[in-house]
């Protein structure tokens, strides 16, 4: 998980070649922990059994293996406790809306017991299949708090402090994390029963389904998006018995990562969309947010779900191509990270990614002050797409979702035999690594002087462009004015941070915005520190001329240490420009 209040206080990215990055490649070992070889064995270990929870909660729905705890607790309850706790349990996870609703506190202690043992039952295969998922990410190395499972691991008991003290110790710490940084509570699901006339239930034969209710509300979203609502099947479901049997162990671990690289952009595509399809066009339709507001918070949306999206499809063409086993992978991942694409792939994730601890700084000042878009935030985060996660949480799957790619090629490189194959793998590989590298600096950059420093406007603004100054001018009614802007909206109504409208040339530098051809950044001193802003020009060539002009009156002052006559472009003081950052 992401810690996003830490995260917009201090940006913090793991680069592909610090050292922590490094360790996470070497593997688990198989036989390290037999803590997570049942759900049984688990329940008994306090501190295992959390962190296995969050990786449930992060990769799947929860609601099975939570429905599963919930029922447990029954076998040692009192008669009072269970009825309560039926109630509790009954009202959470299974149906509110059938025709002949059951009531649970009805029920006989032993029908209530019995009924709690049989709903537990039918989530047993669907947890052992989230516990060897777990397992199989633990080896490889992308498993949450594992310094906190090995420190468990390695302690040995004395006298003073028992294994038992550690764990529940460092349970306890856990918890303290998680309730910090997400929401762990029990999810409401529903669960198809037949209720019988005399009002006993009963549950469906066969295994029937895990609690994890209907199908998330998808009327808006596109027809082609609607498969990432359902997670895809595991290779070795769809690969052929006899095609499983003749691959080695290294090869089945090479698959292992492969399915991993799928399921995992399956998933960042499906959380994309909702940034999409729940909050930004929604935001818009609302009109609490403006056009320019949206690709703010927002940059390229658009482009980066096309981009993962067009990779996931070339990644699902290889599984049906090869029978799900997939021979050759290093075309597919070379063409995405490497060459022009990769290029443009750099270009829209960095604007995307340096934008986000801004974007969380006015979402979380809006939902403060406007009563309105916290009420559409909130509601709109309790929709089952949100998969119980808040706004600020999926804004930074962009810059999540880039630290994974080298760990996850560099993974199926090691288990690949064909040197050929191989050394495209690890060339990918590097490409994601210089991708990282530089959206780093790109978040760096941002987060001193965008973030920090930038005032959004929403109405035009007029630039007059002097000897030694450029002057933003506001409309005011039939005026024009000269308005300071501050850095954030706190500081705004506590009437601080003031940004200044008259910018001094002779520290000015400007920047182009890498997905904006008629945009670029205004980047200057004052005696406050360093400030930013954002201008969009009318086209791009008059974006052209207005960098000319201004690059002219620098190079001017810096030679001559005064300030020159300028030719300025047609209109005398010049056309507006929407400053969008």
């Amino acid at each position: 998980w992401l810690d996003c209040e830490t995260f917009r206080n201090k940006i913090l990215i793991i680069g592909a070649e610090d050292e922590d990055f490094e360790n996470d490649l070497n593997e688990v070992g198989e036989d390290q922990c037999t803590c997570f070889s049942s759900i049984e064995v688990l329940k008994e270990r306090p501190a295992h059994l959390l962190v296995f929870i969050q990786h449930v909660i992060l990769q799947f729905d929860p609601a099975p293996l939570l429905c599963y705890l919930h029922a447990d607790l029954f076998k040692n309850l009192s008669t009072k406790e269970t009825k309560k706790q039926l109630v509790e349990f009954y009202n959470t996870f299974l149906d509110k809306g059938a025709v002949n609703r059951t009531r649970p506190e009805l029920l006989t202690e032993e029908a209530q017991r019995r009924f709690a043992q049989e709903i537990q039952s039918l989530q047993v295969a669907e947890v052992a299949k989230q516990l060897e998922d777990f397992r199989q990410k633990r080896m490889m190395g992308m498993t949450p708090n594992e310094a906190e499972l090995i420190d468990v691991e390695n302690h040995y008991p004395t006298d003073r402090i028992p294994m038992e003290m550690k764990e529940k110790s460092v349970a306890e710490n856990l918890l303290d994390k998680m309730s910090e940084t997400q929401s762990v509570h029990v999810f409401c699901r529903t669960l198809p029963l037949l209720s019988s006339p005399e009002g006993m239930v009963t549950v469906p034969d066969g295994p029937g389904p895990s609690p994890t209710g209907p199908p998330p509300q998808v009327e808006e979203m596109e027809p082609r998006l609607l498969e990432f609502e359902q997670d895809p099947p595991n290779w070795r479901e769809l690969a052929s018995p006899d095609a499983l049997s003749s691959l080695s162990k290294k090869q089945i671990k090479r698959q292992e990562v492969i399915n991993e690289l799928f399921a995992t952009e399956h998933a960042h595509v499906r959380m994309l969309s909702v940034l999409q399809m729940v909050f930004s066009k929604p935001l818009e339709r609302e009109e609490l947010l403006t056009s320019t507001e949206l690709a703010t918070i927002f940059p390229n949306l658009d482009e980066i779900i096309e981009m993962h999206y067009c990779f996931y499809e070339n990644l699902k063409k290889l599984r049906l191509e090869d029978g799900y086993i997939v021979k050759s992978i290093s075309t597919t991942v070379l063409n995405r990270f490497g060459g022009t694409e990769g290029e443009w792939f750099q270009k829209l994730t960095a604007r995307f990614c340096s934008h986000q601890s801004w974007a969380l700084d006015q979402i979380k000042s809006r939902q403060r002050k406007e009563p309105r878009f916290n009420s559409f935030i909130l509601e709109a985060e309790s929709k089952p797409q949100c998969r119980r996660l808040q706004l600020k949480d999926i804004i930074p799957i962009e810059m999540q979702r880039l630290t994974k790619y080298p760990l996850l090629l560099e993974n199926i490189a090691k288990n690949t035999e064909d040197l050929t194959e191989k050394e495209r793998i690890q060339q990918s590989a590097e490409c994601c690594r210089r991708i990282l590298n530089h959206v780093n600096e790109e978040v760096k950059v941002m987060e001193n002087l965008l973030v920090r420093n930038t005032q959004p406007i929403t109405q035009h603004t007029v630039c007059v462009l002097l000897g030694d100054l450029l002057v933003l001018l506001q409309r005011l009614d039939d005026k024009m004015v000269l308005k300071c802007q501050s850095k954030s909206n706190i500081a705004a109504q506590e009437g601080k941070q003031m940004l200044s409208p008259i910018i001094k040339l002779d520290s000015v530098f400007l920047r182009e915005v890498a997905t904006d051809r008629k945009a670029f950044y205004v980047i200057f001193t004052w005696d406050s520190g360093a400030q930013i802003y954002e201008l969009v020009a009318q086209s791009v060539g008059e974006r052209k001329t207005w960098t000319d002009v201004i690059k002219d009156a620098v190079d001017d002052l810096k030679k001559s240490g005064a300030p020159m006559r300028l030719s300025l472009p047609p209109g005398g003081g010049g056309p507006p420009f929407s400053p969008s950052t």
